[in-house]
């Protein structure tokens, strides 16, 4: 899940803002870190079919999709893809939008080292480009009022600005939670589940960004101390915060740890297996040990040196 946020994006001399559907962070890249990746040349490769819905391979969808489906004001377009199946507001870029979803899916398993791909089912991709419809069919839908898009088993719903081409992080953010659901499953933990969505969204769409000239820029990777929720909290929370300020430092943290384990504590690969402990049962706790602990001492220096690389300083102290 996510939500908006303002952003900047600088191309040579000239700073473009754009809204950013997806929560907070800056960090990245897995595997071939700070590279922009071979494959983003191969944007734009991918088959596409517009179809009627009567005529697309899956058309069994959950209630929400339902829903969305016959919201009387929405004249929705359908496709798929090798992958997918999107039902878009007219006005949309919809190849776009294909490019980039293949494209984040096979880079994200290629990063998490997921090798076997065997799934035969398409994922059901909903795009809105209507706002006030969209915070009508969150607020229907009993979902945070802040989110910007989610993702459920094999659906994903967001919301895009009218008539605007697709951009942004929230399809890699959203497109990590499916292939966790898909690929690793069991009980991930809330903050890990979002953190690594934060830090491949961001890293992708960085990635993409600057195979066009241009860069990313004004992202949050920090937190005020009165904001900041310590690390025993943020990793055993079971739900959102309620306060949106709250909201914004859990993304920001759980990115952060995730950016801070990738890039200091050994790689994709103790962070894959990091994963798997969690998402097994394991407290952070024993996880912890279990993968840094011999090679990088005492979890409380780790959770000390954490606190001061997520939290700002104060004026006086900058």
């Amino acid at each position: 899940m996510n939500t908006g946020f303002w952003i900047g994006v600088r191309n040579k001399n000239r700073k473009l803002l754009c809204s950013l559907m997806t929560l907070i962070a800056v960090g990245f890249s897995v595997c071939t870190l700070g590279q922009v990746d071979d494959d983003v040349s191969t944007l734009g490769q991918y088959r596409f079919q517009a179809k009627r819905f009567d005529d697309l391979s899956e058309r069994n969808v959950s209630r929400q999709g339902d829903a969305a489906l016959k919201l009387p004001t929405v004249n929705w377009e359908h496709g798929e893809s090798d992958h997918f199946i999107f039902h878009t507001e007219s006005g949309f870029a919809v190849t776009q939008l294909v490019s980039v979803a293949e494209w984040s899916y096979s880079r994200i398993k290629k990063d998490l080292q997921i090798t076997q791909d065997s799934f035969e089912r398409k994922c059901h991709i909903y795009v809105f480009l209507n706002q006030s419809v969209w915070h009508q069919f969150v607020s229907t839908g009993k979902m945070e009022p802040w989110t910007g898009g989610w993702c459920t088993g094999r659906e994903l719903f967001f919301a895009s600005r009218p008539h605007f081409k697709f951009q942004g992080a929230t399809l890699p953010h959203e497109m990590t939670h499916l292939v966790l659901h898909r690929f690793v499953g069991g009980d991930i933990p809330l903050w890990l589940n979002e953190g690594l969505a934060e830090f491949e969204g961001i890293r992708l769409y960085r990635n993409y960004l600057k195979t066009r000239g241009y860069t990313l820029t004004n992202v949050r990777d920090h937190v005020d101390a009165a904001d900041f929720i310590p690390i025993k909290d943020l990793t055993s929370a079971l739900d959102y915060p309620r306060d949106e300020k709250q909201v914004l430092a859990f993304y920001t943290e759980s990115e952060r740890l995730i950016t801070m384990l990738y890039f200091q504590y050994g790689g994709t690969e103790n962070l894959m297996q990091f994963l798997k402990l969690q998402s097994q049962g394991a407290q952070f706790d024993s996880a912890w040990h279990d993968v840094y602990g011999r090679e990088h001492g005492e979890q409380r220096a780790f959770e000390d040196k954490f606190t001061a690389f997520v939290v700002k300083p104060k004026q006086s102290e900058q």
